[in-house]
């Protein structure tokens, strides 16, 4: 009886400190996918990245993206959100030598990367 009891109590203590977070951040749309990445810091400077982008400061939110790159060099994100970058901010020969980099990492399977790839491709 009283381990019944005991076993009930860990149970219910080691069910409460379970975990069952959900991660809060960018999710406006397809442009933002931050499944390309699991580093928490790649995560935050993406996040810092969007909001200079968004104020439309091309320079610090490059900055970001170049910190999040030497975190992750070969992650393809890393690499797409860089050319939509310079894209956006007009540099489109760097867009495409980036594109091309980040077609190099890319894993063939991932069907959202192909098709953020192949709609940034067709954008410039």
């Amino acid at each position: 009886m009283v381990r019944t009891i005991v076993l009930i109590a860990v149970v219910g203590f080691l069910t409460a400190c379970a975990s069952t977070s959900t991660q809060d951040g960018p999710t406006e749309n397809y442009g933002q996918y931050q499944g390309g990445t699991d580093h928490p810091a790649v995560k935050m400077l993406f996040g810092q990245a969007d909001d200079a982008a968004k104020a439309g400061n091309w320079s610090a939110a490059l900055t970001y993206l170049d910190q999040a790159r030497r975190i992750e060099p070969r992650n393809p994100y890393v690499l797409y959100r860089q050319a939509k970058t310079y894209a956006a901010a007009g540099d489109n020969a760097r867009a495409r030598q980036l594109l091309e980099r980040a077609r190099v990492f890319a894993d063939e399977e991932d069907e959202m990367l192909s098709y953020l790839l192949y709609e940034l491709e067709f954008q410039l």
